[in-house]
Order: structure tokens, then sequence, then C-alpha cells
């Protein structure tokens, strides 16, 4: 008994929810808002599982754990010139400090410059027509968001 509560204690870890958080980040929210994939094969190999999503063009996943939350959306299109990707993280456990810890490196080493003046609860970082934000509103989730905007991209 003592076994399964330390594997369950285990489980609920910050620092697991802190790697998840930067997996996902890196294997499927950067990948998709840059257009690399399409299929979620990456996201069924995280262990989440599809839900039920509220309009035609998102589609939303929970971990098997229901620590994290995610949401894939696109509006718009290149052709219109107007393209919009959205992933967003809501890690339930492990709070802003274990999200942001999850998102620095990521963002060191992706070349992601920080927005100048913002509140340390607020961080966003911004690469060409990339924005990645970190927020917690109180007694809420962590939720990392990460945009692609043609608007703001470069030779789009």
């Amino acid at each position: 008994m003592l076994a399964l509560v330390l594997a369950a204690t285990l489980a609920a870890s910050p620092a697991q929810s802190r790697d998840l958080t930067r997996t996902v980040l890196t294997d499927v929210c950067l990948p998709y808002v840059t257009g690399e994939i399409s299929d979620m094969a990456g996201v069924e190999v995280l262990g989440f599982v599809e839900t039920p999503a509220p309009e035609a063009d998102t589609r939303t996943f929970r971990s098997a754990d229901e620590a994290h939350l995610l949401r894939l959306t696109t509006e718009g299109s290149v052709a219109d010139g107007n393209l919009n990707r959205v992933c967003v993280i809501q890690a339930r456990r492990g709070g802003f400090d274990g999200a942001r810890a999850a998102v620095l490196p990521v963002m060191r080493d992706q070349g992601f410059a920080p927005e100048a003046g913002l509140p340390a609860n607020r961080p966003i970082w911004t690469k060409g027509g990339f924005t990645v934000s970190l927020r917690q509103n109180p007694g809420a989730a962590a939720l990392v968001r990460v945009t692609f905007s043609s608007l703001d991209a470069e030779g789009y």
C-alpha cells in the first residue's frame, strides 16, 4: 500500500508536471504553430486523449491524469493573408513557477526574446510571428499560450 501512495505522490510531483509542460511545448505546440505537424501522433504518445471541442476548428485534449489540458486552434489561411494558429497548455499542477521553469529554457534555446517592461507574473516572448505567453489568474491553472500570426511574420 505504501508503494502505491509513493507512486501516486511521484506521479503528481511538480517536477514531472514541469517536464510534461516542456515536452508538450517543444514536441506539440511549437511544431503545431509553425505548421510542421498536422497529425496528433505526438499528442497520443504523450498520453493525451481527445475531448469534445467547442468549435469545428478547435481540438482539445487532456492528459490521462487530467493534470494538463491542451487546445489547438487554427483560424484563417495564408491565402487570406491572416493565418493564426494557437496552442494553449493548461498546467493544472506545478503552478506558475513550475510552468515558468518549463518554458524559460525552451525560449532561450529557441532564440525567443522576452518583451521588456512586463510584470514578472505575465511574461511574453516573441520571435518573428510567434508569441509565447505565460500567465496564471488567482485560483486558476497556469496557462502557456503559443501563437503564430502571419500578420506579424516576416516573409508571409
